[in-house]
């Protein structure tokens, strides 16, 4: 750690205090040093320092027993544990720079602690996102299932708890990292990337206090996705008054006070590693239906998307020739997606015609107009479930299989 920074650390407080300063390795050897001819050779007067745990100063005449040092002051400097890792020496009459010898070991102690901190915690994330991408892989008889709980219980997994994956998908965080690089490019302070990555890891504290339960599991996968094993106790009713939802809610509000948003996809509760990796499934399958069919952000959970998860398995050309022949003579018309959008309302909610009018904000009339040219167009009799089903099954397949709005597309939409 120490030999990582030590060059970048010795010549930023020579050019602070004004004195030369070096700092060698336990070996004595400079490491690092504001002069840069003197790196890579032996501090003698350290070996005595780090033998001794203790600080000691010599004058230009007892400078000269020692190979390699000038007259100054020298410091042991010790690591997070406790541990000498090396020294520091400042160049000077001893009585001048003896103020600043304790100050400089205690700020090089300090930033040393402050990149240990940082190593181990990044350490910690790619473990725990590993473990996470493990648990959402996990095969039986293939994973080695008591090695990867024992690792998971490192992380506070609770193999007794039900746990519900929510998936989460950045929109239009392309659009923001552009921006960053495009306004920083001058910045020689703070480079772009930096900028990045630290709003990333603001958007994973954001999730993490949204789900603060010690049994909670959330990382960041990469390309803008982060993903969370919710330890969900009974709230396994998925409705929209339950923790998980208030959570993910919670989570678009810290996003949008960023004036970020996103696509969040909710998974079944499961019992066990084997249903938690199918649920890790339908976390992100939730999120990529809800993202087709909504064309939009917001939170989608799988067991509200049943339907539209089974439609996107069927075969291609099996599926082509279902939609062709129940939709084809609806697409002549200019009002198409207006058709589209009303008759599958109308059917998902309950053929209400004041419960669907309300839902596509639009006048009843206007709802009876559309629905009437839809019987008409395609000959159904609205009355027959197993042909009015038929129809919506089309439609919803001719929305899947269509392109969807890209997300620069939908953020240029007028609010």
């Amino acid at each position: 750690m120490l030999l990582k920074y030590a060059q970048e650390i010795a010549r930023s407080i020579a050019e602070i205090i004004g004195y030369n300063v070096i700092i060698t390795d336990t070996e004595g050897v400079v490491i690092g040093a504001s002069d840069t001819k003197r790196a890579g050779s032996l501090h003698e007067q350290s070996l005595d320092v780090i033998k001794t745990n203790r600080g000691a100063s010599v004058n230009e005449r007892d400078a000269q027993k020692y190979r390699g040092t000038l007259p100054g002051v020298t410091y042991p400097i010790h690591s997070m544990t406790g541990n000498v890792v090396g020294s520091v020496a400042i160049t000077g009459n001893p009585a001048d720079v003896n103020p600043f010898a304790l100050i400089v070991k205690k700020q090089i102690e300090i930033l040393l602690r402050e990149r240990e901190l940082q190593e181990y915690a990044a350490g910690k994330e790619e473990t725990l996102k590993n473990l996470i991408h493990d648990i959402s892989s996990y095969i039986p008889g293939v994973t080695d299932k008591r090695m990867l709980l024992a690792r998971a219980k490192e992380f506070g997994f609770d193999p007794s708890a039900r746990y519900i994956p929510v998936a989460i998908d950045l929109y239009q965080f392309a659009r923001y990292a552009r921006k960053i690089r495009d306004t920083y490019r001058e910045d020689n302070t703070h480079g772009p990337e930096v900028l990045i990555q630290r709003t990333k890891a603001a958007i994973l504290n954001i999730i993490r206090s949204a789900f603060p339960d010690k049994s909670d599991l959330s990382t960041m996968t990469g390309n803008n996705k982060y993903v969370v094993l919710h330890s969900a106790a009974d709230d396994i009713s998925q409705n929209e008054e339950t923790g998980t939802y208030r959570a993910c809610r919670k989570i678009l509000e810290g996003l949008s006070a960023m004036d970020l948003n996103a696509a969040i996809g909710i998974g079944s509760a499961a019992l066990n590693l084997f249903e938690l990796h199918n649920s890790c499934s339908e976390a992100w399958r939730a999120l990529q239906l809800g993202k087709k069919f909504s064309q939009g952000p917001g939170i989608f959970n799988i067991h509200e998307y049943r339907v539209e998860e089974l439609l996107s398995t069927l075969k291609p050309e099996q599926r082509n020739r279902f939609i062709h022949r129940h939709v084809a003579p609806f697409k002549r018309y200019r009002d198409w997606p207006d058709l589209q959008q009303t008759y599958t309302c109308w059917c998902e909610h309950n053929f209400s015609l004041v419960n669907s009018a309300k839902a596509l904000h639009i006048h009843r009339n206007t709802l009876y107009y559309r629905l009437e040219k839809i019987q008409k167009t395609g000959c159904i009799n609205l009355k027959d479930y197993r042909e009015t089903m038929k129809y919506y099954l089309a439609f919803k397949l001719e929305k899947f299989i269509g392109p969807g709005v890209q997300e620069e597309e939908f953020f240029d939409r007028d609010p």
